[in-house]
């Protein structure tokens, strides 16, 4: 029976393990959402990855500040600023401590604390930043919002008759940016600013040495299902007859006709999530978060990290290795439901049970081993030991 009860928990363990992660991923139960005091632990994490750019051996002050400068001089306002809010983690531990308080401690503003890591700049490099760097004290009291929301223009129409020329005369090639004019175009249904923003941080992402090539693949796949270049072809050379097929109205038409509904709507939801990290950074620095993205699955990740760290991220993603480190500084929250719960009671139970059935049967061992132990004491107590009759004199009769 013991050994009946030690196996069904066995089995039931993994079984009830496997459901509670199917129920997590049927329902999304574990998302990456934004909120004040997850905020405030992810941009912390994401400045000791920061202080990491500056070797041991260096001085810790001087470091920060050449790193601020070099930003400045590169015209990087998103990582110098990132550099500066990143000084409570990155310089010693006393000065760090100190540009907290000075901010107003733990819940400090962003804004309260660029003002109080200023101080600790040298004169040069404070009054670079100064003159190149939006402060946030300035535009929190104008009012004005802290990033632009214009639409970016991917290209226009004599942008998408070129692509589509080239498309026909080689639909092997990459559709990439194709696909983008026309979607910018609103050749796939409504685009919405943000959803250029993303799309211009993919594009320029796509362009870098560092794009990852697993997401290039990824994307790739998306794009050659949402727009599969064959159909593309036949109806375009279909619709113009004996005229170009790769004029606007034309080339327009057979982009329409050719577009997967359902893949372009997801496409477009990918591209409004590159664009809400984008909202949260700028263009620039998306383009160097997405280089630290596997696959499509870590955009919840990135925007996370955007949204928590804003421009200490910028700073992270543009110098830290695309080691996966990064990304890990991003943790999200589980929500409990009731299906979940009872996979994970059923699971609870199962543990609980195997080692209940595991204490038993040591229990048993050691009964057993404790018992031949006193049979041993009570046999040599009762003298039986054994008699040597090796020496033994005897005679025949």
């Amino acid at each position: 029976m013991t050994a009946f009860a030690f196996n069904l928990c066995l089995f039931l363990l993994p079984v009830a393990a496997a459901m509670a992660i199917i129920v997590i991923g049927r329902d999304h139960l574990y998302a990456y959402e934004y909120s004040d005091a997850g905020a405030r632990a992810v941009a912390s994490r994401v400045e000791r990855l920061n202080a990491q750019l500056i070797p041991l051996e260096f001085d810790r002050t001087s470091r920060w500040d050449d790193l601020v400068a070099m930003e400045l001089m590169a015209g990087d306002v998103s990582a110098a600023r990132g550099i500066l809010l990143s000084a409570p983690g990155m310089l010693p531990g006393r000065a760090g401590a100190q540009i907290r308080r000075d901010a107003g401690g733990a819940g400090a503003t962003d804004a309260r604390l660029e003002e109080s890591a200023l101080d600790y700049l040298t004169p040069g490099t404070r009054a670079r930043y100064i003159a190149t760097v939006p402060l946030l004290a300035r535009r929190a009291a104008s009012g004005s919002t802290e990033r632009a929301n214009a639409a970016m223009l991917i290209g226009d129409q004599r942008d998408f008759e070129l692509l589509a020329r080239a498309m026909l005369g080689a639909p092997e090639s990459n559709a990439l940016q194709f696909v983008l004019t026309g979607f910018g175009l609103n050749l796939a249904g409504e685009f919405t600013p943000q959803m250029s923003r993303g799309a211009a941080a993919l594009l320029m992402a796509s362009r870098r040495d560092d794009y990852p090539l697993t997401l290039e693949t990824e994307i790739s796949s998306a794009v050659a299902g949402l727009l599969p270049m064959s159909d593309f072809r036949a109806a375009a050379i279909a619709g113009a007859g004996a005229g170009d097929a790769g004029a606007y109205a034309n080339a327009s038409a057979a982009f329409r006709e050719a577009l997967s509904p359902d893949e372009a709507t997801a496409f477009a939801s990918l591209l409004a999530q590159i664009g809400e990290i984008a909202d949260a950074t700028s263009v620039g620095a998306a383009v160097s978060l997405l280089s630290h993205a596997q696959t499509t699955a870590d955009l919840p990740r990135l925007r996370l990290l955007a949204q928590s760290a804003g421009d200490r991220a910028a700073a992270a993603a543009k110098r830290l290795p695309r080691d996966g480190e990064l990304l890990k500084a991003a943790r999200g929250e589980l929500t409990v439901t009731r299906d979940l719960a009872g996979a994970l009671a059923a699971a609870v139970l199962a543990l609980l049970g195997l080692l209940t059935m595991l204490g038993w049967m040591a229990y048993r061992l050691g009964q057993r081993l404790w018992a031949r132990w006193n049979e041993d004491e009570h046999y040599a107590a009762a003298g039986g030991d054994l008699v040597d009759i090796s020496s033994s004199t005897w005679r025949p009769l």
